[in-house]
This record gives structure tokens, sequence and C-alpha cells, in this order.
């Protein structure tokens, strides 16, 4: 292969890499994240308003109804059970800030037949998107609250096995979670 082919295989590539990102930010842009600018002062202000977490409007109402019970049982229980705030800060991070950057997304019909089989919503690590299986809304809300601290830890850094041979396994993860956030 000469170095004009290169040159053009290599230009096409980045046209395809460019375009992809392009469609991908006019998917993102057409359901904007909210405004977190104004959360440090949603909780224990003057105002006393509770914070909301960003749920994605396609959410079926079952399952953010869910999210809602359970958001508040979480952000409780990294409040207040100080073994359970230390899960956040042994890996740099605020517990509570990280529930509240969650932006939660109902999973898709792939998800639905791969992670959510065993999980109640799936999150990639360092990443801020909760990907909530359907069926978190036929659980009680303790337990769907262990999965959103469960997740807000992978939005914290927190590794898992098998992507992390080293990591804790997902039940491993949970028991660790109600342990420390007396669950």
């Amino acid at each position: 292969m000469n170095t004009a082919s290169r040159i053009t295989i290599a230009s096409l590539a980045t046209v395809v890499i460019l375009a992809s990102v392009a469609a991908v930010g006019q998917e993102m842009e057409a359901f904007p994240a909210p405004d977190l600018s104004t959360s440090d002062t949603a909780f224990g202000s003057a105002a006393e308003q509770p914070f909301e977490p960003w749920i994605h409007p396609s959410m079926a109402e079952c399952v953010k109804e869910k999210i809602l019970a359970a958001f508040v049982i979480a952000i409780e229980r990294v409040r207040e059970v100080p073994e359970c705030a230390r899960l956040f800060t042994q890996l740099g991070a605020d517990g509570e800030e990280m529930l509240k950057k969650a932006l939660y997304f109902p999973a898709g019909p792939y998800r639905e037949t791969t992670r959510c089989r065993r999980s109640l919503a799936v999150t990639e690590v360092g990443a801020g998107t909760v990907w909530v299986c359907r069926r978190a809304s036929f659980h009680r809300d303790e337990q769907v609250a262990v999965a959103l601290i469960h997740e807000a830890l992978h939005h914290a850094g927190l590794t898992e096995y098998p992507h992390d041979r080293n990591g804790l396994c997902s039940d491993a993860i949970n028991g660790m979670v109600i342990r420390s956030c007396d669950f």
C-alpha cells in the first residue's frame, strides 16, 4: 500500500469518527442533562427543598417512582452512616455528590436481555450514566437503594470482577454496601 492510500484511509477513518461523535452529540442534545450547579445547596438549605435525581423522560413511571423512593434512602444512608460515606471517601469521592450527579436512563432491550438478568442497574466505571433495569420496579425500595449506591461507587471509580480480575464481584459489592450502609 502506498503513502497516498494510507493517507486516504486515515482521512476516511477520521471523517467516520468525527461523524460518529457528532451524531452522539446530537442524540445527547435531544435529552439535555440537568443543571447541577445548584445541587450543593439543594439539600439542607433554608428552603429545605429535597434534591431530585435526573431521570430520563422515557423511564417507565413504575421504575421512576422506585428510583425516587430509593434515592431518598440512599442519600440518607450516605449522609447518616459514617461507614457508608467511607466507601466513597476511600475512593476519593463524595457519596452524596456521586448520587446527585448520576443520570438515570432506562436500560434498552440489549441490556434488559443481558446485564439486567442479574442486576437492577448498570454503570460503567467512572461514568455517571446509570442504566436502570425495568425489574427494579418489582423490588423493595431498600434493595433499589443498595443498587443506586452500588452504581454510585462505580461512578466514583470502584471496579468490578470480571472486568478487573482483582475487583470484587457484584454480589460482594452489594454485601459490602448492605453491611456498611446498615441495610
